[in-house]
């Protein structure tokens, strides 16, 4: 069924390019919070509910990379480009992991000047 949007009139417009759950880590709690999440051009929105999508990051330029944290066997870190601040992430299986490290992947080389044609490699 497609998405009726929250109102702010973008959600039409928009591609998604992923959506789904994931279990982000609270700044200041450090608690994982399960999260609804949604790539669209190059920014992550996420929130509690899929009608809440609350706040975003941008992707374009950000460093993206695997990491251990809390003993999550499935966690990546974002870190926005001109940011010093480092947002985690984990999902709950391997497979769900790469495809959304692929998405913010492509989402991050998407906002780039030039032929789009940067590489995205998962490690």
């Amino acid at each position: 069924m497609a998405d009726q949007g929250s109102g702010d009139g973008n959600e039409g417009s928009e591609t998604v390019a992923k959506q789904g759950w994931l279990f982000k880590r609270s700044k200041l709690s450090k608690k994982w919070d399960k999260q609804w999440c949604s790539i669209k051009k190059n920014q992550l929105f996420y929130g509690p509910t899929t009608e809440e999508l609350t706040k975003a990051i941008d992707l374009e330029g950000c460093e993206l990379s695997e990491c251990s944290l809390d003993k999550k066997q499935f966690a990546f870190q974002i870190k926005p480009k001109g940011q010093r601040r480092y947002y985690f992430f984990h999902a709950e299986t391997e497979q769900d992991q790469q495809e959304w490290m692929q998405a913010i992947c492509f989402a991050k080389a998407s906002g780039s000047i030039g032929d789009g044609s940067q590489a995205c490699v998962v490690q």
